[in-house]
């Protein structure tokens, strides 16, 4: 479907990107709205996580000094045994002045942030952690006819003014990426190639330590078989969205990530047994020992922090919403 009322920046951006060809990929397409170096979501100075109604979406990272310690904790737990003024502590595509450690004491030798457009220079040993960091990376798209039984990548093209989906010539097999052939409807598949190909660079650099993210994903199984539709959605202003070529740089565009393969990039990579668990699980397990401080503390009425606690733990909140991916290597 066409989408219309763009501005002229942003067409004329768009077209000198697409230059001699027709239509550009999808995951190409979706770099261009999130990275433009001019009109791009993540490259303009704008407020992206809180609870402002200028702001588009909420991250655990949202919650300061709190969110900090827990990981702290969980990291401590972890590495039990471990002298951690050793390791560097290593924060991957933290907000334009944020960092997860900023409000807290910690007990790492160093810190490092590597924020858009740095380097991924990572020492060793490290701790690499990560929030909603690879939900931000492209994806393609295929579209599967049961008229012709046949798997489509999909592009982006821009015809008199508004961007159009259309189907493109593709050297990516659907068959090599293990997509069913037997669907009797019609079935959509955004497939989070870039967070596989950004986690795939950071394990081929041969640090040690611990690798831990938090982000949003399902199985492979669920993807192919249980989402019709695709899980690209699009976020502005607290609210979610289908439209995908509308609001280009004005909004968030994102996939649910395919756990199967990032597990299998750190196993390929000499990661020890990864784990996947909820983030609820994840702090349970993991920083137990700063939840009970914090509930130790809590008299009458809920405090503010007791608060906070609920929010990034209880199920309905984000408990089961993010899920968190951990391992060791060295």
């Amino acid at each position: 479907m066409p989408t219309t009322k763009h501005t002229q920046l942003v067409l004329d951006a768009f077209a000198r990107r697409l230059g001699k060809r027709n239509v550009m990929p999808f995951d190409e397409y979706v770099e261009f709205a999130l990275y433009d170096e001019q009109t791009g979501y993540y490259a303009s100075p704008k407020t992206r996580v809180g609870r402002s109604a200028q702001s588009d979406f909420l991250t655990s990272s949202a919650f300061g000094g709190i969110w900090g310690e827990l990981i702290v904790d969980a990291c401590r737990h972890i590495l039990e045994g471990e002298d951690l003024s050793q390791y560097v502590f290593v924060e991957i595509a933290a907000e334009p002045e944020q960092f997860v450690l900023s409000e807290i004491d910690h007990p790492f030798g160093e810190t490092q942030i590597i924020r858009l457009g740095d380097p991924h220079d990572i020492p060793s040993p490290a701790i690499v952690y990560s929030n909603e960091w690879l939900d931000a990376q492209v994806f393609k798209r295929f579209c599967f006819n049961p008229g012709d039984r046949k798997w489509q990548e999909m592009g982006v093209t821009l015809e008199n003014g508004s961007f159009r989906e259309t189907p493109i010539d593709s050297s990516l097999s659907s068959q090599a990426l293990g997509f069913p052939q037997e669907y009797a409807q019609p079935y959509q598949v955004d497939w989070p190639s870039g967070s596989i190909e950004a986690l795939e660079r950071l394990c081929s650099k041969k640090w040690s330590g611990l690798f831990l993210t938090f982000d949003y994903g399902l199985g492979k199984e669920i993807l192919l078989k249980e989402r019709p539709l695709g899980t690209a959605r699009t976020y502005h202003r607290h609210k979610m969205g289908s439209d995908l070529l509308s609001k280009v740089g004005e909004q968030d565009i994102t996939c649910h990530l395919c756990w199967d393969e990032l597990v299998g990039v750190l196993e390929n990579s000499d990661f020890n047994h990864p784990q996947l668990v909820s983030q609820e699980s994840f702090l349970m397990n993991h920083a137990s020992g700063k939840i009970q401080e914090i509930l130790s503390r809590a008299t009458g009425d809920p405090t503010s922090k007791t608060q906070v606690l609920k929010e990034l733990i209880h199920p309905l909140h984000m408990g089961n919403k993010f899920q968190a991916l951990w391992a060791l290597r060295g």
